[in-house]
């Protein structure tokens, strides 16, 4: 099944639709003037499908549309693309939304949300395109490996104005940083050079090669070991005796002793379970912080305790006061009766020049000095109680961070006791490593026979993979299919009047270009001249790759675009209304003779490829408006005039 599309669908930023229809399987001509949006179609494919950013240009469309999106076929089912337009001043939005099904109707723009991530939609494409586990890794180890993608296969699905009349780039983005290496890698596994198995055979190889590699190693130790005075096992006992694995009293004189020795060591689980020493630093982590919890609290007594005395301060100073108001005011009860005017002395009736206070008066203000005496009196007693209670609470807080200080310092010693000891424990570890590999390796030493019979055996598997996996066996099959594409490329060489017309034509994927194989010699394509002959090079090698993609059922997209093709005969500045009566006989028979070629290949390869051109031109012939989608002049553009508005 190849992937073609259905529908391009343009959202405005208030919600309309715009929908262009593209028929699968067939041949889709869009014609109309410069600056109705043609070439913005490639910009929008591209970006649906998960570049990273947004190459429609700066204008009416960047400024009118909302969501860009996108209607695949694939087979019986479709899948719907849409994302989001980068706001005015950005290069990239994540949003994107995508659905799949049989057939889908083209959903509202309040439907639209993000319902997954560019890489996953780019994941999936590939999936359903075909695109299989493959790595491609480079003879030299100064480029990573490269897992060809959807991405790239998208490259050989496009054709945009730059690209078809360059000389130098036959590939779309081939200019580009990295692009041009990412294709050389890529194309051998797009045309199928590469066994979709490959993979697998190669990790199986890599496997074969460490199992090998560690056989090799065990007969190098096993063919190594201790001549007739054992020096190495020797040399173990001694370091087991340093590092107390065995007692300093063990003597062994003969081999068999020492090895007997050495394995004995290996069988002590007893050794190993010791080996993990417990970490008392947690121990000490909780001390400290039980440490600050008690320092925060003594801070929080001492803090009472000052305010406590501080009250306790003020409540005197207050008693002492009140007591001397309430000895002046005593002197009330002198007068004998209370019914005196305020004008005259209540004790010699002498008149007064200012008027006195009442003896109720006097009386009245005794008794509530009186009384709050008694209430600040009553809770003296109290708040010595209290700064009682909170001496004593501020003691046991210094008591206990006295003994906290103690297990502290305590827990430190035992701690460098500890790490002594799990240095010990890692030595004895290490020791115990090398006398164990020793004892495995003197184990193998009588069965080297063995050893040497797997080695054969495993070497016969690594070379058998090998071969499997022969780049110069690979390379014999893309050259196998780089000829049949070339022979394409001649067959289509003859429905157009090019330059070297009639020389074997070749694609050269070490350059990326096409080759023309002359009597004189190759000559390459950026050596040709003329824009007419770079055009036709382009459009026919894009048409050859395409069949061959289409014969194999590679997995690659189902359609080609070119975008101008005409260009080098009818340049827009010539454009009238899309007839090329006004061309010369030369140009119009080369214009009508590239347009024939790709509906004779549409029609060839039907309805496995689908091909869509936007051009200026517009051909009277019969076939040529049978595959006209759209014409965009008149005002008809790719946004509406109704948008703008």
């Amino acid at each position: 099944m190849s992937l073609q599309i259905a529908k391009l669908i343009l959202y405005s930023r208030r919600g309309e639709v715009r929908e262009v229809v593209f028929r699968p399987g067939a041949l889709n001509i869009l014609t109309g003037g410069s600056k109705t949006g043609k070439s913005a179609i490639i910009d929008i494919i591209d970006y649906c499908t998960g570049r990273s950013e947004c190459n429609v240009a700066d204008g009416v469309i960047r400024k009118y549309v909302g969501w860009y999106a996108l209607l695949f076929q694939l087979g019986d089912g479709q899948i719907f693309i849409a994302r989001r337009n980068p706001d005015v001043g950005d290069r990239t939005n994540g949003d994107i939304y995508m659905d799949r099904g049989s057939n889908i109707e083209t959903p509202s723009e309040s439907a639209l949300f993000k319902n997954t991530t560019v890489g996953a939609v780019e994941k999936f494409l590939g999936a359903a395109i075909g695109i299989s586990e493959n790595e491609h890794r480079p003879p030299t180890p100064t480029r990573d490996p490269l897992e060809a993608n959807f991405r790239h296969a998208l490259l050989l699905s496009f054709q945009d104005q730059n690209d078809i009349d360059s000389k130098q780039r036959l590939f779309h983005r081939q200019g580009e940083d990295f692009v041009s290496q990412a294709i050389k890698d890529t194309l051998p596994y797009f045309l199928g050079a590469v066994d979709e198995d490959r993979l697998f055979k190669q990790s199986q190889l890599d496997q074969a090669k460490r199992e090998l590699r560690q056989l090799e190693r065990q007969l190098r130790d096993a063919d190594a070991l201790d001549s007739s005075t054992f020096p190495r096992a020797r040399a173990l006992v001694d370091e087991a005796k340093q590092v107390g694995l065995i007692d300093e009293r063990t003597v062994a004189l003969t081999y068999e002793a020492v090895l007997a020795v050495l394995q004995r060591v290996v069988r002590d689980t007893g050794v190993r379970d010791n080996f993990m020493v417990g970490d008392g630093e947690d121990v000490l982590a909780g001390l400290r912080a039980e440490r600050q919890g008690l320092r925060t609290e003594l801070e929080r007594v001492n803090a009472e305790i000052r305010s406590t005395r501080t009250f306790t301060s003020e409540t005197s100073g207050y008693e002492r006061e009140a007591k001397e108001q309430r000895a002046r005011l005593s002197s009330v009860g002198l007068i004998k009766h209370g019914d005196h005017d305020s004008a005259h002395c209540p004790l010699c009736e002498s008149e007064l020049p200012i008027p006195a206070p009442t003896v109720v008066q006097m009386q009245r203000s005794l008794q509530e000095l009186s009384d709050q005496l008694e209430a600040v009196e009553a809770e003296n007693p109290r708040l010595q109680l209290r700064l009682a209670s909170l001496n004593r609470e501020e003691a046991d807080i210094e008591e206990r961070l006295r003994e906290n200080q103690q297990q502290i310092a305590a827990r430190m010693r035992e701690n460098e006791i500890l790490r002594v000891q799990q240095d010990s424990f890692i030595l004895q570890a290490r020791t115990t490593g090398k006398i164990t590999q020793y004892v495995e390796t003197a184990s193998t030493a009588d069965t080297s026979s063995g050893l040497k019979s797997a080695i054969a055996a495993s070497r016969i598997r690594v070379a058998a993979l090998e071969r499997e996996l022969d780049a110069e066996a690979m390379k014999e099959k893309l050259d196998a299919f780089l000829n049949i594409i070339g022979r394409y490329m001649t067959q289509y060489s003859d429905d157009l009047e090019l330059e070297h017309r009639g020389s074997q034509l070749r694609l050269d994927i070490r350059a990326l270009t096409v080759v023309a194989d002359t009597l004189d010699g190759p000559v390459p394509l950026f050596r040709m001249g003329s824009g007419e002959n770079w055009v036709g090079y382009h459009v026919l090698a894009h048409l050859a790759l395409h069949k061959w993609f289409r014969q194999k059922k590679r997995p690659v997209p189902g359609f080609i675009i070119f975008d101008q093709p005409s260009q080098a005969h009818y340049p827009p500045d010539r454009d009238a209304e899309g007839s090329i009566d006004g061309l010369s006989d030369e140009d119009q028979t080369a214009v009508l003779q590239l347009f024939k070629l790709a509906a004779d290949a549409a029609a060839e390869l039907a309805p496995e490829l689908q091909i869509i051109i936007m051009d200026h031109a517009d051909l009277k012939p019969e076939w040529f408006a049978t595959a006209v989608i759209e014409r965009w002049r008149k005002g008809e553009k790719l946004i509406p005039a109704s948008w703008l508005q």
